[in-house]
């Protein structure tokens, strides 16, 4: 603005001050022109009163500029006298206008331009007393002659004005632009003209409203990355032509991606040939899924195509629950393999007992049978039962202040008898009080205490030692059994899963005892760790 205006007044001012000195030239031209003309008529009026002859013998009186011709004529156009010309060269000068008018009227003038001299004549002429005529004459230059004999002093002059126009401009311009630029458009603003107002006013509302929307966009970014980045799914967006737009933190995580994958090829993120024909046919509008495999995790990947953005590639980790349904299978497999067991052998002593086959002295042993397989199943059943309920969270509630050691002795006091058939002694010491479900925590103790007398040899012992310091409660419970090896040391808490099977079936065992203890310590936020070595005894150690 402030160059436009610059350069606009100094045309301007230049534009001026030509045109000025052009008119002032032609004004000084023209009185220049009209002044020669009266000075004229006035020295050659004085002779009006004299005869051709008087008239000669006085023009010594007259001084007459050197410039100026002095001819006179006789009534019939014969020059009598001519002070440039010689006389040989005189002609008649009947036919010329001034002569014919001075002859006719007392006195006339004519002007003649010779465009070969680039110069102007002006002549005058009056009727003298004898009837003869004299006429003065004086040549001058044309304007542009004159224009021209003083263009080096008006060029000059016209540079100078140019010059502090130029300056002029400068600081005009500055004086003008400098007070726009001061103005602040972030509230009401004040302008220095009043012209202005209006465009102040808009820009102003325009700035508020491009703020106002800046700050809702960065806000909508901020919301948007907020949900990107804390997304468990992994979210790779990519752009009409199959450039990495922007990916999440858990995509990043997914792909380690070390540097910003952004602008990035889609093989800089993943080399697999059916992702790129899925992402291939995404971009032409197609939706697919597929599977993916890294490392030891798990994905389904929904590769979907975006309006005017492009294709949105979303990583849902399924390991979780592909092996969750892999151990609901086994479950299912486990829970109907063992409920076989029991419910054929009491399908099996029924039958016996009803086909009268069983002598009567028998038939007691074969009750007997039937009482234990039954037993077995509903202890089965009321463990499925169990972890079914903590798998499904219904056993959460209610939990109160625990004394861990009067729940143990509890337990000790309920499993006295079979401690005692097993030859085990069991001890319980320690103390500490926790916030729990206290009929779980019996269970765990039940479980653990039972395994330990279960598994345990003639004349061992099963110790339960608690202690609490600080925010931390311990419960280690050991036993001097059988041990477990190495390799069943890392499969003990899964479900149906026993070291022994003999003893375990021997002794009445389901196979979920430690998958239940396991469950319950995990439902109150807790840790469970094993020691153990073949022959040993077990030591497990809880933590709260």
């Amino acid at each position: 603005m402030k160059k436009a205006i610059f350069r606009q007044m100094t045309l301007l001012a230049s534009l001026g001050i030509i045109l000025a000195s052009a008119v002032l030239c032609g004004i000084f031209y023209n009185q220049l022109t009209e002044q020669m003309r009266i000075d004229m008529r006035g020295r050659t009026q004085i002779f009006i009163n004299d005869d051709y002859k008087s008239a000669i013998d006085n023009l010594s009186l007259v001084n007459p500029e050197e410039e100026m011709r002095i001819t006179i004529v006789s009534p019939g156009g014969t020059v009598l006298f001519d002070n440039m010309v010689e006389p040989r060269d005189w002609e008649n000068h009947l036919g010329r206008e001034e002569i014919e008018e001075a002859l006719s009227s007392g006195e006339g003038e004519s002007c003649r331009f010779s465009s070969t001299l680039d110069t102007k004549t002006y002549y005058y002429a009056v009727r003298l007393a004898d009837g003869s005529v004299l006429r003065t004459a004086k040549t001058i230059n044309s304007m542009w002659r004159v224009f021209a004999g003083i263009l080096p002093v008006t060029g000059a002059v016209i540079l100078l004005c140019i010059a502090v126009a130029y300056l002029a401009s400068g600081r005009l311009a500055k004086r003008v632009v400098e007070p726009i630029g001061q103005v602040d458009l972030s509230g009401e603003p004040d302008v220095p003209y009043d012209e202005l107002a209006p465009f102040a006013k808009e820009i102003a509302d325009q700035r508020k409203q491009i703020r106002q929307g800046s700050q809702k966009l960065r806000e909508s970014i901020g919301t948007i990355n907020a949900i990107m980045d804390n997304m468990a799914e992994g979210v790779v967006l990519f752009d009409r032509r199959g450039t990495i737009l922007s990916l999440n933190k858990s995509a990043a995580r997914i792909f380690d991606a070390e540097r910003p994958m952004e602008g990035s090829s889609p093989l800089e993120l993943l080399r697999d040939l059916d992702f790129n024909k899925q992402l291939k046919r995404a971009l032409e509008g197609r939706r697919g899924e597929m599977a993916f495999h890294k490392a030891d995790r798990e994905y389904r990947v929904i590769i979907s195509p975006a309006e005017e953005t492009g294709v949105v590639v979303f990583f849902l980790d399924i390991t979780e629950r592909s092996e969750a349904e892999r151990l609901r299978r086994e479950f299912s497999a486990n829970v109907s393999h063992e409920l076989k067991t029991p419910l054929t052998s009491i399908y099996g002593n029924a039958e016996m007992l009803k086909s009268g086959v069983v002598k009567d002295d028998d038939k007691l042993l074969f009750y007997g049978k039937i009482l234990d397989e039954a037993s077995r199943l509903i202890d089965l059943v009321e463990d499925i039962m169990m972890l079914s309920e903590l798998d499904e969270g219904k056993t959460q509630q209610a939990h109160d202040r625990v004394n861990l050691f009067d729940v143990a002795y509890e337990c000790m006091d309920a499993l006295a008898q079979k401690a005692e058939k097993h030859h085990v002694t069991v001890k319980v010491k320690g103390s500490g009080v926790i916030t729990a479900n206290r009929a779980l925590i019996y269970e765990m103790f039940y479980n653990l205490i039972d395994n330990g007398i279960k598994y345990n040899k003639l004349g061992g012992d099963v110790e339960v030692a608690i202690s609490q310091k600080e925010e931390k409660t311990t419960i280690i419970v050991s036993d001097t059994g059988i041990g477990i090896s190495a390799a069943d040391r890392d499969r003990i808490f899964e479900r149906f899963y026993r070291t022994d099977k003999s003893r375990s079936k021997k002794s009445g065992g389901t196979g979920l005892g430690l998958a239940i203890v396991k469950h319950i310590v995990m439902v109150h936020g807790g840790s469970i760790q094993v020691t153990s070595n073949q022959g040993e005894g077990v030591r497990f150690e809880i933590s709260f």
